[in-house]
């Protein structure tokens, strides 16, 4: 299940975000938090709270794809 992909973007905020990249969709996918730095975005992906936002938003956008 290895067909997507998270990264950690800086938003115009100046706030940083985790976002989910699949192969079928053409728009990087917000995962809905928001942190004041890259480093807690990315400490924020090693908790079961990532993990679960992460499953329910490749469940979401393969069933509409």
């Amino acid at each position: 299940m290895a067909d997507h992909k998270v990264t950690v973007e800086q938003l115009p905020s100046g706030k940083w975000a985790c976002f989910l990249h699949l192969p079928d969709h053409d728009q990087p996918i917000d995962l809905g938090k928001q942190f004041k730095n890259d480093e807690q975005a990315e400490n924020w992906l090693n908790v079961s709270e990532s993990v679960t936002a992460i499953d329910m938003m490749i469940r979401k956008y393969k069933k509409t794809a």
